[in-house]
């Protein structure tokens, strides 16, 4: 008996049967009053059972008992109530036989099999199939041993005795080996799910961590495509207004005002990003007219020429989605705008068979691919990852004095490979 873990439920139902035995022990004795072999004080056997149940559910009933036993708690209160039951059961319900009532054997009989068969349940279903054996063989020796002594017609009915205490021996052992075999099961299946359930809270953790992850790199892209742009672009105004205030000053306090105005629209987009980090210009006008008004507002800031190809309406796109090219053009278009130096930039955003596609490119200075490092330019390097997040395609096509072509392709998984206008 090594589990120390009771069962759930199973002291409710070992209080339960020690009610019902008190009950079964009075009516017994009541309707065999005349014939048990305390016939001249029935009273005793009941005060003796009450007294005995009292003390096993006192007993039961102490939580103090239970964490100082430990795992002895339980095989103490089915000791006891076993004993306390085959005694009970010699002493007082045992019924004098006459030579007409030979079956007054049997009917002892059963009765001490249901004061049993309980403990014998609560035993295969918290322990295993050994404690089984130890059980019946305990029980069924015991009771062999008081019939012997404290039956006076052992003797005469031998047989009938052996024979049902072998009955009840096999029929325990049966009984017994299922329910604990039924229980091994169970608690062979808890053990899993318990290990599935670490394994979920691991998995829920590892996602949480991953989203709390991907969540900070999403608000450095954001303070990147609204304050550091910003911030860049006034750098750069005010480098020039340095080097021309000598010289030039009225140019430089054209330049001067200017970044005063960039500083105000950035101060503007710092505010709107900080209310919402999910690009509200989506949330309210969908990405169609939220790149629309993004270009348009870009090309009149700067003073570029600006061609547009949309489709009037995009359906079915997830918000993910959106985001991720509405931001990833969002950064193309500053790209071009500050440091492009483009006279003419082209917007195209059209559906394909299995997807999406948007493609910005501009008539401007252009770079070398191979020799930039996207990993130390930020804009860069958060176009890659948000096209990675989605599982698209990103292709940025440059060369010196030539422009620059970037095209995002997204597919989408649920229309299948084969899928077909």
């Amino acid at each position: 008996m090594k589990s120390s873990r009771l069962e759930p439920g199973i002291l409710n139902l070992f209080r339960l049967f020690l009610i019902v035995q008190f009950v079964l022990i009075f009516v017994n004795v009541m309707a065999h009053s005349a014939r048990g072999y305390l016939k001249d004080c029935p009273w005793c056997a009941v005060a003796f059972g009450a007294a005995n149940i009292l003390i096993l559910l006192g007993y039961l009933s102490w939580p103090w008992l239970q964490e100082r036993m430990g795992r002895f708690y339980l095989p103490i209160a089915l000791l006891y109530a076993v004993i306390f039951s085959l005694v009970a059961q010699n002493l007082f319900l045992t019924v004098q036989l006459s030579p007409a009532a030979s079956g007054g054997s049997e009917e002892s009989a059963w009765q001490i099999f249901l004061f049993l068969f309980v403990p014998l349940v609560l035993v295969s279903w918290q322990y295993n199939f050994k404690a089984v054996i130890a059980y019946c063989l305990f029980t069924t020796v015991l009771d062999y041993v008081l019939i012997r002594c404290s039956n006076p017609d052992y003797f005469l009915l031998q047989q009938t005795f052996n024979r049902l205490l072998f009955i009840r021996f096999l029929s325990f052992m049966l009984v017994g080996y299922i329910i604990s075999r039924i229980m091994q099961q169970l608690r062979q299946q808890r053990q899993a799910l318990q290990e599935a359930n670490l394994k979920l809270e691991l998995y829920v953790a590892t996602i949480e961590q991953l989203t709390v992850s991907r969540e900070r790199n999403r608000l450095a892209r954001e303070l990147h495509d609204t304050l550091a742009h910003t911030l860049s672009g006034v750098a750069v105004q005010l480098e020039a207004v340095d080097s021309l205030w000598t010289s030039n000053r009225e140019q430089a306090q054209h330049i001067l005002r200017r970044s005063l105005g960039t500083t105000r629209e950035g101060l503007t987009e710092t505010r709107v990003a900080i209310q919402s980090l999910r690009a509200t210009p989506l949330e309210d006008l969908g990405l169609v007219n939220a790149m629309r008004d993004y270009a348009e507002s870009t090309a009149r800031r700067i003073g570029f020429q600006l061609q547009l190809k949309l489709p009037d309406t995009l359906e079915g796109l997830t918000p993910e989605v959106e985001q991720c090219f509405y931001r990833i053009g969002q950064e193309a278009l500053e790209n071009a705008a500050r440091h492009a130096n483009a006279n003419l930039v082209q917007v195209t955003i059209e559906k394909t068979n299995l997807g999406l596609r948007m493609e910005i490119s501009d008539d401007g200075t252009g770079f070398d691919t191979q020799a930039i490092d996207s990993g130390s330019h930020f804009g860069l390097r958060g176009m890659h990852e948000r096209a990675q997040v989605m599982h698209a395609d990103l292709e940025i096509s440059s060369h010196p004095g030539e422009g620059t072509r970037l095209t995002l392709s997204w597919k989408d998984e649920n229309k299948g490979d084969g899928g077909t206008e």
